[in-house]
């Protein structure tokens, strides 16, 4: 197993901006055999005297490839979409860009970021750099890659059920959720979910994350008093069943960490998430995909069609799951059933938060994922202890309640399996507390290092 040197953002800091922009695209092209970029820039066309000021001046990053650049293309990882230039930055990209960052290319991702492993059929699979037979996670496998590899110190990717925080624990780095919105909307993203699609960060460590959240959300950051102590609630119910021992070995290692240094772990109870979850998380995905990718096409000056887009959908699953919103379409009246039912899913999370004898807790904290990255190929069922059981259902038991409910989310590495791979850890809290969460996820990252 390599070694991976990885950079954070301090360390992306040398040599001039072109430099730095040379150097990332250079390190882009030595992972090709992992399958992480599908568009890098050309450094023969990087201004000699590129100069970019600010608090990211110079710094490489890399952006996941259903998110708008206006120097790249946008592919989302399909083949209806090769070679489009939206000729436009998302929000994000654009407060990145004028806090001085660079964008060094476009990370591959699990066909229209509708997936968990990232094996995309289209353009190949996004490899994990532990272990190259096993799945970087998705869907934004190949900026967490990008990150974990060292090409970048931080990059771009988007979550709706934990795309972030999915391949953050498989490769062993950061991966942040912010509220839905706080890092811009759907404009300039190939989306799937108006109520649960959001861009986030991958990073090496949560200060990384902490900056990007002060540059694009414009947020300052919130600090946690070295002299309080941490509450955490630790939500067995649900969220603890059926982990992998290794998993679940690593996750208590940490845990026991945390107790030993004076953080006081609280058993709450997020009542009946997974039940809510699996009611309407679906369904809010299917009915708002059918208006969101299509709008999305729409803005292009000359893009696909919608029934192109759909014809030309190479992933097996990906194509199964837009046929299955197009064929049994949910209705309105549904829908809005749908949605109501979330609402009963985040007040759940709410009362989960709230401590006996007034006080809220500063987190939730759980394992990002049940089982390790599993090996590619498995996309519909995998191994856990020697029982089958499905890939896409068991990976997101524990990311997906709270990102239906639109809670922000921190998976943070907690150390490693007997085999080298990693294992992830996830502080989620209530909408709009992003800063707070920061500020926790940095306190724990401080306690598990």
């Amino acid at each position: 197993m390599a070694r991976l040197d990885r950079l954070d953002i301090s360390r992306a800091r040398g040599g001039t901006a072109a430099e730095r922009l040379t150097d990332a695209a250079a390190r882009a092209h030595a992972v090709d055999h992992l399958g992480t970029f599908l568009a890098v820039v050309d450094p023969e066309r990087v201004d000699p005297g590129l100069a970019p000021e600010g608090a990211l001046a110079g710094v490489p990053i890399a952006v996941k490839d259903n998110i708008d650049t206006v120097d790249l293309p946008t592919s989302g990882g399909t083949s209806a979409l090769h070679g489009s230039r939206p000729g436009r930055d998302h929000h994000a990209v654009a407060r990145l860009r004028g806090a001085g960052a660079t964008v060094v290319g476009k990370t591959n991702l699990h066909e229209l970021a509708f997936g968990i492993t990232s094996n995309n059929a289209a353009y190949g699979p996004v490899r994990n750099p532990h272990d190259p037979t096993r799945s970087a996670g998705g869907s934004s496998g190949g900026s967490a890659v990008a990150v974990a590899t060292g090409v970048v110190p931080v990059a771009l990717g988007t979550d709706t059920g934990g795309s972030l925080r999915v391949p953050a624990a498989h490769c062993g780095i950061v991966g942040y959720r912010p509220t839905v919105g706080r890092w811009g909307g759907a404009d300039g993203l190939v989306g799937l979910s108006s109520t649960r699609d959001t861009v986030g960060a991958l990073a090496s460590t949560v200060a990384d994350v902490v900056l990007l959240d002060q540059v694009v959300a414009g947020a300052a950051p919130a600090t946690v008093p070295h002299a309080r102590m941490l509450r955490l609630g630790v939500p067995l119910p649900g969220f603890f069943d059926g982990l992998a021992k290794d998993v679940a070995d690593a996750v208590g290692r940490a845990l026991d960490t945390l107790v030993a240094a004076g953080v006081d772990l609280v058993e709450v109870d997020v009542v009946a998430a997974h039940e809510l979850d699996a009611r309407c998380g679906f369904p809010i995905v299917f009915h708002e995909v059918l208006r969101t990718l299509p709008a999305y096409l729409g803005s292009l000056d000359a893009g696909p069609t919608f029934e192109e887009l759909v014809a030309g959908v190479a992933s097996p699953d990906v194509r199964g799951a837009l046929e299955h919103a197009i064929g049994d379409p949910v209705s309105g009246v549904a829908y809005a059933e749908c949605l109501q039912l979330r609402e009963e899913l985040r007040a759940a999370y709410a009362a989960a938060h709230e401590l006996d004898g007034g006080g809220r807790l500063d987190a939730l904290v759980y394992p990002t994922v049940p089982l390790t990255a599993p090996p590619l190929g498995d996309d519909d069922t995998t191994d856990l202890d020697g029982e089958q059981v499905p890939v896409f259902g068991t990976t997101i038991q524990n990311t997906g309640p709270g990102s239906t409910a639109g809670m922000p989310a921190v998976s943070l590495p907690c150390g490693t399996t007997p085999a080298g791979l990693p294992v992830g850890l996830s502080l989620e809290t209530l909408p709009g507390t992003d800063a707070q969460l920061l500020a926790v996820a940095r306190r724990v990252e401080q306690l598990l290092s």
